[in-house]
Parts: structure tokens; C-alpha cells; sequence
């Protein structure tokens, strides 16, 4: 049977890119267009993988942290 909640990850939405006309973030989840929003899930993803991408949300989420924290410590965010 189908389990009561949602079992798929949803990836791709928010595509991650180098240039703003490729994508919707950069590498470290932060907005090309609104610079303090970040994005901090699989929608990154520019396809899906052969395997759960939960360990590389987590991994992609802990670099994000560091560059937020270093960013505010900087005064540019």
C-alpha cells in the first residue's frame, strides 16, 4: 500500500547555476535575484540522482550555514 504521507523528493524546481539565466541559485542555495534568500532543499538539483538525495541536502545545507554565517560576519548579507 501507499504510505499516508509524501515518499517522493521534488527536485529541480530551483535550479542551482553559475549564471542567473541558467538557474535560480548559485552554488551556495542563495538567490541569483534576491540576495538574502537562500534555498535550502532538493529543488537545487538540476536532475535526480540514482540514489536518496537526503545526504546531499544535508551536505549542501551545512556549506550553506558556513556561507550565511562567514556572509553576516561580513556585513554583506
Amino acid at each position: 500500500p501507499t504510505p499516508p504521507y509524501p515518499s517522493t523528493h521534488n527536485l529541480g524546481t530551483n535550479r542551482m547555476s553559475e549564471k542567473a539565466e541558467d538557474g535560480v541559485v548559485n552554488k551556495h542555495g542563495q538567490a541569483h535575484d534576491i540576495k538574502n534568500l537562500f534555498v535550502s532543499d532538493g529543488s537545487q538539483f538540476t536532475t535526480g540522482a540514482a540514489e536518496n538525495p537526503t545526504l546531499t541536502i544535508v551536505s549542501l545545507a551545512i556549506r550553506q550555514a558556513d556561507y550565511i554565517a562567514a556572509q553576516m560576519s561580513a556585513k554583506t548579507i
